[in-house]
């Protein structure tokens, strides 16, 4: 990989370059380096994290390690028969089976291995609830809040919660947190809840000038970034990748721009 002619710049080596630090691209990074590989992360924006940072962040994983611990149990063909409602013709036999089938390994994989913890969404149903083999337990998993304390200098190059999503920055998560916000006027106990976060919100606008409780998907973005840093990744924003470097042998690399 190259950002300039190699007579100006060397290339920087790499077993795996990886372009983009959306969660796909920080979790084949996370992944690729805990076996041992060297890797790269190139992200065209300033902030790492992409669309994801600023998603609810949610899985789908039928049969995931959460579920189970919680004793939930279902015929693995249940989410097959789903999946084949859902996606018609574009249903592909191979592709279904294979995450299915390692999805749940996933979960454990990173649970296991990395800063990437999870919370259930065992109470959440499938969300066409009236198609056949649709579950209404156990299928979903999000990753838990995050103290942003705990990712260091990395967190100034992550991307912040997206305003629209969030309450001057604050960023709500669904479930238990977001039914105390919309029964606060109703529950005296939830009102104590939203005028804790509130208050260290504040606090926290104070001293860091951004949130640090983390969830959704800045939660899910700071667990990841965190673990690749920890595994030696080499994480460069700023750096869009202009074209792939090919040879007889297939993709090489990729030509990189860098900020000066």
């Amino acid at each position: 990989m190259s950002d300039a002619p190699a007579a100006t710049l060397p290339p920087l080596d790499c077993d795996l370059l990886v372009i983009g630090s959306g969660a796909a691209g920080l979790a084949c990074a996370v992944t690729a380096a805990w076996h041992g590989l060297k890797v790269i992360v190139v992200e065209k924006d300033s902030t790492f994290g992409g669309a994801s940072a600023w998603s609810g962040g949610w899985m789908w994983v039928p049969g995931n390690p959460l579920a189970r611990r919680a004793g939930i149990h279902e015929n693995p063909q249940q989410p097959r028969t789903y999946l084949k409602h859902e996606l018609g013709e574009r249903y592909d036999a191979a592709r279904i089976d294979a995450f299915l089938d390692n999805g749940p390994q996933m979960v454990a994989f990173f649970e296991q291995h990395t800063a990437l913890q999870f919370v259930d969404g065992n109470g959440i149903p499938d969300i066409h609830g009236q198609v056949p083999g649709a579950g209404i337990e156990g299928h979903q998993v999000i990753a838990a809040p995050y103290d942003a304390r705990a990712i260091g200098p990395l967190l100034k190059r992550l991307r912040k919660t997206l305003r629209e999503t969030s309450f001057l920055g604050m960023p709500i998560m669904a479930g238990a947190d977001l039914g105390a916000f919309l029964s606060m006027t109703r529950s005296f106990r939830s009102l104590l809840h939203v005028a804790g976060r509130f208050a260290r919100h504040l606090r926290d606008l104070a001293l860091h000038g951004r949130a640090m409780h983390l969830v959704n998907g800045v939660a899910l973005i700071g667990r990841l970034g965190k673990s690749a840093e920890d595994l030696g990744v080499n994480l460069l924003e700023s750096t869009p990748a202009r074209s792939l470097l090919r040879d007889s042998q297939g993709v090489q690399g990729a030509l990189v721009d860098t900020c000066p």
